[in-house]
Parts: C-alpha cells; sequence; structure tokens
C-alpha cells in the first residue's frame, strides 16, 4: 500500500534536533510517553484510539495490530476567524462521538492554538475521551527553538510503542505559540497530567487522562 508521504525539505536546525521519518526504517526518537499509554490502553477489551494529526497510514496500521480500532480527523487550521467583526469565533469541534475513545493522539496540535483557545480543546478532548481515556501531546517547551520549529503540525509516524519519527506536511506557514506547562495543565482542564517527560530536543510529552468519574 502507498502511504502518504510527502519529502519535504528540514532546515539544519530542525534535523539536527530532531529525526525525521525520511532517513530510513530505523530513524526516529524515543517516545516513552506513548509507551506508557499503550501499555494501558491495549489492555482494555476494545480500545479505541483517534489520531488528530496529519494522516499517516502507516501509523494507523501500526496501531491497528496492537488490537485497536483506529479513527481519524484533522482540526481545520488556521481556526476561522468570526464571521463578523464584533461576533464570537466559531467554536473548535470535535465530529467525534461523546465519550468513545481511549487514547486522542494530538501530537503537535496544541502548538498552533492560540492561548485563549486551548480551553476549548480541552472541553473537546474531555467530551470525546471514555473514562479513564489519555491524550497525549507533543509541544514546545524552549521558546528560544521557536524559529527553528516547524510552522505546520508535522505528520507523526509511530515505528515502536515507544518510538516515533516526523515529517514536515504541507501547506502554507501557521503561527506557532508556546505553553507554559502550568497553562497546559489549566487550559485542558479537567483533564489531569498524568505525566511529563522533557525530550533532548526540548519537546515535551505532556500526557493527561479523564478520570472515571
Amino acid at each position: 500500500m502507498k502511504l502518504p508521504w510527502r519529502r519535504a525539505d528540514d532546515s539544519a536546525a530542525e534535523s539536527a534536533t530532531r529525526p525525521t521519518a525520511e532517513s530510513g526504517a530505523d530513524a526516529g526518537q524515543a517516545c516513552p510517553s506513548l509507551a506508557r499509554v499503550l501499555a494501558k490502553v491495549v489492555k482494555a477489551e476494545r480500545p479505541e484510539i483517534l489520531d488528530i494529526g496529519p494522516f499517516c497510514g502507516a501509523t494507523a496500521v501500526f496501531l491497528a495490530d496492537r488490537g485497536a480500532r483506529v479513527s481519524v480527523g484533522e482540526l481545520e487550521l488556521p481556526l476561522p476567524p468570526p464571521p463578523a467583526e464584533d461576533a464570537p469565533a466559531p467554536p473548535i469541534h470535535l465530529a467525534q462521538p461523546d465519550g468513545r475513545y481511549h487514547l486522542v493522539l494530538a501530537w503537535e496540535l496544541l502548538d498552533f492554538l492560540p492561548p485563549a483557545r486551548v480551553p476549548e480543546l480541552g472541553r473537546e478532548l474531555n467530551r470525546i475521551l471514555a473514562q479513564g481515556g489519555f491524550v497525549l501531546i507533543i509541544a514546545l517547551a524552549d521558546a528560544s527553538r521557536r524559529a527553528a520549529a516547524p510552522r505546520r503540525p508535522p505528520r507523526y509516524r509511530v515505528l515502536a510503542d515507544d518510538r516515533v519519527a516526523w515529517e514536515l506536511a504541507s501547506g502554507p506557514p501557521l503561527d506557532r505559540y508556546v505553553h507554559a506547562t502550568r497553562e497546559i495543565e489549566r487550559g485542558l482542564a479537567p483533564l489531569s497530567v498524568h505525566g511529563i517527560h522533557l525530550q533532548r530536543s526540548q519537546m515535551r510529552e505532556v500526557t493527561l487522562y479523564k478520570s472515571m468519574g
């Protein structure tokens, strides 16, 4: 099956800090947070996983082979502006059913939402997660590296339970934000932070969960 990969030129700064999916089958970087949540999720009788990053067929196949039912969807970026100057912006909405997913892979999506709109995403994630479900987010921690970071959410390829690689997605450049960890925790409430892992590239792996009630 031909996978939907698109070659793109990486800057020297990006390739020096973050392995891409185009360096060969053994390329990639450790992602221990993914391994931890997958170990929990695959124990469910019929685990449901939603990937809301740019679609990657190889990731969907990998997760299906781990016994999960995989759904994919992308949030329209940039977010649509208000229809009129004084009108509120259309709310963020994930076209997914309530309480369904044991794991949502949001990858780097959060970095492309302005701080004021992060709570909207938090409410939607809380709505679609099953009780005890998890969210995995990868977010830039060091503002000084923002200039060299991708200007669109990258496409993530899962190579193993604890290893991923990424590639640039096509499209116009977007504004990228650096959210403080405390702002992420507050903005995505009522989800609770389950763990934080800082990669050498200064990207944070943040896992959150929905309480059992």
